[in-house]
């Protein structure tokens, strides 16, 4: 050990502990540097720094961990801090400790977990330097009057008549409006006249949003209730199980104003961009400045804005997807999860973090965790029935508005009596009116994935794997049927196995399919469409749905991106033109899925002063998940999808580990996940975990590299982490650099 003295006697932290900002996993581990004697006073934990790094003393980027006085590291080999890049420390004490955590829940870097903690743009310059007045009253008077005889100095006089208007300004800002050099800016800064200044970057992002106030409304005696959890003392999590239209958004607000009052800071999630523009629009009217929005769409200089205004405590409200968990706010009282059933919380690239759980771990002891959905997954579900978490519901919604009614209209009959097109005559007739009314539709058609299935459009029979439950994935390229769970593979069938139809065949309408049909049967209709192709621009969410709002269009047509949070007044009408589609990707998630989509989507209608209706196209009516959804029935659902899912050793009541390999060469990959597949066996002496034979993965290509998947069941969490980790450390010691090993616990979908 080395501590260090000052003469006194007083011990002083002379010693960093560092990680490297590196992506190479042998060295992700704390390195100890000597502090020069000029950064002794202003280092911190939580600060990047500049280091020597390797026999070459390359220079590297990493962040300080912690600060002591002693060292293990000889002297001949210690190393010195080369320079520190900020005057603040990026991660405080509390995301420090979240970053460790993270390391071991998630099975990945430690540098990794920081990396995802901060805005891309860190490295960008945050601070522009600003010309101002240095002199005022008199003095600035007589200068200003000296500038004046002097016809070679109107320039100057120029530039202190324009800093008094505009207040200090950039000198690139002043050249460009008065159309001068800069030498009257540099004589002046010369004389004392002007001084310049360092000032943090600010961009307008937020202003047209603040215009006006949102209007409070009287509470139901429901939303007091659940109001009244949400501010309580108690810091177990709280899951807000509110109907569609339920007023769970002015909850969500109410709760914050109460955290907020008491000097706390407040994080709401949503799931995705396109509820973004809409949700913080009514946090703005009510909030102000003290909200501040973040998005993937932002540009990075955009997103470090508002990290830095919430890094100096210029705001108390951040909204945003899954990474807005991680805003550097240092006083969290409460996290909010809106639609928190969405899969877009969990990450599926390294670190799969899932943002519900990060947001307990930061209100750990400190602060609330609401979740708020009409339609809970089935794991944050299971936690309020099993008492872990509190549960306060919303059955009705304000101002006495009614539920909409809902129809199933059975696509077989459609097709028996005539009818080829994707409309039923339902949802003709109702676009139709709706359309002569004035009123608006919304139509939504889901497809998420690559691949279809085989479906009898007749008597509606899906070909399913009677080994697993679940249907075939349809493989255009090969024309094969495929399970994805045990890898068993069936030919497609020329006609139905159940009815002897020739009307079989892989199904799949998208909504550009439906946007044309629109166009052929109500040429005057007003049509507009949110998917992935028509919101690629910057602000394309935003466009689109004020565009609808302010009635633009008659018809809004879109993918999931439609289907929540939305709130259209004049939307009386919406037609789910394929529910079958997610109720038959062949992942074990497909009914839970199905329901929360339908559920979702039919809340678009009747939120206004005006009934809604909801028409669900289906040529499987009697399914017991369309038959719930449009009674709009979650508790049986839940019970339904709770027994299958224990009876299958499903989430969450078992766990699942999934293990992807993916190479160029399929022979490769094959070899590979087997010799995987081989050494688990081996280690599973007691049988504790369930293990199923390596099979293709839902998507077996993608970007010319073959991918093939395990699958490994366990009751116990670590138990299972622990066993499939050390398979895998195992494989890594004899396996081919060519094939590349991913793992997920307990994916949204099986890969």
């Amino acid at each position: 050990m080395r501590p260090v003295k000052f003469s006194g006697g007083i011990f002083i932290n002379k010693f960093a502990q560092v990680i490297l900002k590196t992506a190479n996993s042998e060295i992700d581990r704390i390195f100890d540097y000597e502090i020069p004697f000029e950064f002794l006073d202003s280092i911190l934990p939580g600060m990047r720094v500049i280091v020597p790094f390797g026999a070459k003393n390359s220079y590297t980027e990493g962040y300080v961990m912690s600060l002591s006085e002693k060292t293990d590291v000889p002297k001949e080999k210690l190393k010195l801090i080369a320079s520190v890049p900020d005057k603040y420390a990026i991660f405080s004490k509390e995301m420090i400790e979240l970053s460790m955590w993270m390391k071991e829940k998630y099975y990945t870097t430690l540098t990794q977990c920081l990396q995802t903690m901060i805005p891309a743009g860190i490295d960008q310059k945050s601070e522009t330097k600003v010309i101002k007045l240095n002199i005022s009253g008199d003095r600035l008077e007589a200068e200003k009057e000296k500038l004046r005889s002097s016809k070679n100095k109107a320039a100057q006089l120029l530039v202190v008549d324009f800093i008094e208007k505009f207040g200090p300004s950039e000198a690139y800002e002043i050249r460009k409006y008065l159309k001068i050099s800069s030498s009257p800016i540099k004589t002046l800064l010369k004389n004392g006249v002007l001084k310049e200044e360092t000032k943090q970057k600010r961009r307008s992002l937020f202003e047209s949003e603040i215009s006006e106030h949102s209007e409070r409304v009287d509470l139901t005696s429901e939303q007091k209730s659940a109001l009244n959890m949400a501010v309580s003392k108690s810091k177990t999590p709280l899951l807000i199980h509110g109907v569609t239209g339920s007023g769970k958004t002015e909850i969500y607000m109410r709760a914050i104003e109460n955290f907020v009052s008491k000097g706390y800071e407040a994080i709401v999630l949503v799931p995705e961009i396109s509820l973004t523009p809409q949700l913080s629009k009514r946090f703005f009217q009510r909030f102000g400045n003290a909200v501040a929005m973040t998005h993937s769409r932002m540009s990075d200089g955009e997103r470090l804005d508002v990290w830095q205004r919430a890094k100096n405590k210029e705001i108390s409200v951040m909204i945003g997807p899954r990474s807005a968990v991680f805003a550097p706010f240092e006083n969290i009282g409460l996290i909010i999860i809106d639609e928190e059933h969405e899969t877009s919380y969990k990450s599926e690239t390294t670190p799969k973090y899932d943002a519900r759980e990060i947001a307990e771990f930061r209100c750990k002891n400190r602060g609330k965790v609401i979740y708020g959905t009409a339609t809970p997954s089935i794991e944050t579900y299971t936690r309020a029935v099993n008492g872990e978490i509190d549960l306060a519901k919303l059955v009705q919604r304000p101002l006495n508005r009614m539920m909409p009614k809902v129809e199933i209209a059975d696509m077989r009959y459609e097709l028996a009596s005539g009818n080829t097109s994707i409309f039923s005559r339902a949802l003709y007739n109702g676009i139709k009116m709706n359309i002569e009314k004035k009123l608006q539709t919304v139509l939504f058609i889901n497809r998420r994935g690559f691949s279809t299935f085989i479906s009898c459009r007749k008597c509606g029979y899906v070909m399913t794997c009677g080994s697993c439950s679940v249907s075939y994935t349809y493989h255009i390229n090969e024309n094969i049927l495929k399970c994805h769970y045990c890898g068993k593979t069936e030919n497609p069938p020329n006609i139905c196995p159940q009815c002897g139809s020739k009307y079989i065949k892989y199904f799949g309408t998208g909504t550009q399919k439906v946007e044309e049909e629109i166009k052929k049967f109500f040429p005057s209709a007003r049509v507009l469409r949110m998917d992935t192709d028509t919101t690629k621009k910057k602000n394309s969410h935003k466009a689109i749905l004020e565009s609808f709002g302010c009635g633009n269009a008659d018809i809004l047509v879109g993918t999931q991106m439609i289907a929540k949070g939305h709130d259209f007044p004049n939307v009386t009408l919406v037609g789910i033109v394929a529910a079958d589609t997610s109720l038959n990707n062949g992942d074990f998630r497909s009914g839970e899925t199905t329901f929360q989509l339908i559920t979702q989507v039919s809340g678009r209608a009747g939120r206004g002063d005006i009934p809604g209706n909801v028409i669900i196209q289906t040529y499987n009516p009697n399914n017991y998940v369309i038959q719930l959804a449009a009674k709009g029935d979650y508790e049986n659902f839940y019970k339904k999808e709770a027994i299958i899912r224990k009876s299958m050793n499903y989430p969450p009541f078992f766990n699942i580990f999934a293990v992807l390999a993916f190479g160029k060469n399929e022979e490769d990959v094959i070899r590979e996940i087997n010799a995987l597949f081989y050494i688990m066996k081996q280690n599973d002496l007691e049988n504790k975990f369930m293990l199923f034979n390596p099979a293709p993965a839902f998507v077996s290509k993608i970007k010319d590299e073959f991918r093939w998947r395990l699958l490994i069941k366990g009751k116990c969490e670590n138990e299972l982490k622990e066993f499939v980790l050390r398979a895998i450390d195992e494989h890594k010691k004899k396996c081919s650099r060519k094939v590349i090993i991913n793992i997920f616990l307990n994916p949204q979908s099986i890969v």
